[in-house]
């Protein structure tokens, strides 16, 4: 049963066409997932859906008595008073009555009562019939697993969103609508709102670029796509196989297209035949072509990353010795140690406010230790991405801020035009020219990493880089970080992102406990499976991939690149195996080298071992590719 039909609707926003003759139906029990490239205008489809705004032409038709509940993309400043009153508002009248009942009589138990008495009250919750909205909303609060009387003002982004989830669930919706809801929330509270949302029983609508999400929830996907909706009645990994095919068959239409439009132009450059009577209908059919490739709209590009490495780190890169740090007299991080060595990429999971950042810059040098030690490598250049969030001035130019008074800039070694380069990462030139404060989240992100990969690093260290970025661009920011042959430090809440890219991860327990673990988020749940199941003290496993737990499914950007090197590195344990076993064969170097015959016996049993251990792991790879 259709609850919302779209019937040939358009919208424009200055000289851009966002939707053009799009149609759409929502049916009852669809959990729709709409995507798409920044700015393509997922927002304002949702709004145009909701009722909150109205499309240039065409009509938007909804069932009579559907009630449709919108959460926006941003949480409203000045958002206050206790959750139970927030939600309740979603109420109208009778929850507002129902939170003014509630702190009157939770004063009056503090004997300082004030405002109106619990009298009137009372008698205003008999005549609301509002005893029975007061029950709904502590079981929509229990729900949501929040305390009804903690000042909203006073609690985190996400918690925030969580209770502005429940004012909206309050009205009892038929339809319930979501705007990136996962923005800047932690992995837990993601996880947590995947299992609410699939058990709340509303129909759903909602945007997101976080794939586990869209993976886990998404019954149909609609794709915003140059002004037009495709839809895919299916899950989000057949849709992206669905998508990718039908992108295929476009360009083979379109290459066909151009090619007869080309042969046509030619006939007509020949002369004086095709002015020729019996040509005239020919002619009129090349104008014809020539107005359809005019109106096409050409799918946009990809941003375009490439990574300055500069030259190699010595090969131990971090020794990290029984760290702590306390802030504000709480210990933040309690007796960490590890070693980062050249090459390994490490993600550093945990909810928020846990200590994630204050790790990175602990490692970094910059913040004062309550224990330990940090001893950094040699020839290290950092590159760090939250650094940059504090030079955006959003009254300068991105042309200014990447290119600091020059039209010109260093990228991998080639000198590069400024304009160029942002057009790499798909920034147009009015973009380009024009303030930073006129940009986007998404965009601004994606200005900071066009910075970051001017210089030339080493060590990558990266503060939630994929924030407000869309699926496309985070894909490619993928591509560049398995590529680059520098170590990587990495927090980030988003589970495919980590498990594609990183060796290792870093996991918050709580109490400043830090666990180390091989692999990816995947690593980081069946760790915490297992332990709930039989606690047992945190152990720290050594980052690499020897003897990493066996996944199911297709391989990774990350794995991909493992296979690709296993042979390799085999091929050279070889060519060492092989000098080694000729110097102990030749007795002249035995006779002088006597103190070296234990240590090079060592290397021989250490490289049988990860040989052998890297033989299961390739042939583990072999057999899923």
């Amino acid at each position: 049963m259709s609850l919302i039909f779209l019937n040939s609707v358009s919208l424009r926003y200055g000289e851009k066409v966002l939707l053009d003759k799009a149609d759409m139906n929502v049916e009852r029990g669809d959990s729709i997932a709409l995507v798409g490239r920044n700015g393509c205008g997922k927002t304002s489809l949702l709004k145009i859906i909701a009722g909150i705004s109205e499309p240039d032409e065409g009509s938007v038709e909804r069932m009579r008595g559907v009630k449709i509940a919108y959460m926006p993309q941003e949480v409203p400043e000045g958002l206050s008073g206790s959750v139970y009153s927030v939600v309740g508002k979603g109420m109208g009248k009778s929850g507002q009555i129902a939170a003014e009942y509630r702190e009157a009589l939770s004063c009056a138990e503090r004997e300082n009562s004030d405002g109106k008495s619990l009298e009137i009250l009372s008698h205003e919750m008999e005549n609301l019939n509002a005893w029975g909205v007061s029950a709904k909303i502590s079981e929509i609060i229990a729900r949501l697993e929040l305390e009804p009387d903690i000042e909203v003002s006073e609690i985190s982004a996400g918690l925030k969103r969580r209770v502005l989830l429940g004012r909206e669930l309050a009205s009892n919706p038929d339809v319930l609508m979501l705007d990136e809801p996962t923005n800047h929330m932690d992995i837990d509270s993601v996880v947590w709102l995947e299992r609410f949302l699939k058990s709340c029983g509303k129909t759903l609508i909602f945007v997101s670029h976080d794939r586990s999400f869209l993976r886990n929830l998404a019954t149909r996907v609609v794709e915003v796509d140059r002004g037009s909706l495709i839809s895919f009645d299916c899950g989000f990994d057949a849709f992206e196989k669905r998508r990718d095919e039908l992108l295929e068959a476009q360009a083979r239409n379109d290459a066909a297209f151009d090619k007869k439009l080309m042969k046509e132009e030619a006939w007509l450059r020949r002369g004086v035949k095709a002015r020729r009577t019996r040509n005239e209908g020919r002619v009129r059919e090349l104008l014809r072509l020539r107005k359809i490739r005019a109106a096409r709209r050409d799918r946009p590009g990809t941003a375009e990353f490439s990574i300055s490495d500069s030259s190699a780190a010595g090969e131990k890169v971090m020794d990290v010795k029984n760290i702590s740090v306390e802030l504000g007299g709480r210990r933040i991080i309690d007796g960490f140690s590890t070693t980062i060595y050249r090459g390994d990429k490490i993600g550093i999971i945990g909810r928020n406010g846990i200590g994630k950042t204050t790790l990175l810059n602990a490692l970094l040098g910059r913040v004062k230790l309550s224990g330990g030690s940090v001893g950094l490598g040699t020839r290290l250049q950092v590159a760090y991405f939250d650094q940059l969030r504090e030079r955006l001035d959003p009254k300068i130019r991105p042309f200014d801020f990447i290119g600091e008074g020059s039209d010109y800039v260093s990228v991998v070694g080639d000198r590069r035009s400024v304009v160029g380069y942002l057009q790499d990462f798909l920034f147009e030139p009015a973009q380009i020219m024009g303030e930073i404060g006129m940009l986007s989240g998404g965009e601004r992100n994606r200005l900071m990493l066009a910075k970051l990969f001017t210089s030339p690093a080493n060590l990558l260290v990266l503060d939630e880089p994929t924030n407000d970025l869309d699926m496309q661009t985070i894909e490619m920011l993928e591509a560049a970080l398995v590529s680059f042959k520098g170590t990587v430090l990495l927090v980030s809440h988003d589970r495919t992102f980590l498990n594609n890219i990183v060796s290792g991860v870093f996991c918050f327990e709580g109490g400043g406990k830090i666990a180390e673990l091989v692999g990816g988020y995947d690593e980081w749940e069946r760790y915490r499976a297992a332990k709930s199941a039989a606690p047992v003290p945190a152990q720290s496993v050594k980052v690499g991939n020897a003897g990493a737990p066996r996944r199911s499914g297709k391989l990774s950007n990350k794995e991909r690149e493992e296979l690709a090197r296993i042979p390799v590195v085999i091929e050279e344990h070889e060519r060492e195996r092989a000098e080694l076993e000729e110097k102990l064969a030749d007795t002249d170097f035995v006779t002088r080298n006597y103190g070296e015959l234990e240590k090079i016996n060592a290397r021989l049993e250490e490289m049988a071992a990860e040989d052998e251990a890297m033989f299961a792991r390739w042939q583990e790879l072999e057999e899923r590719s």
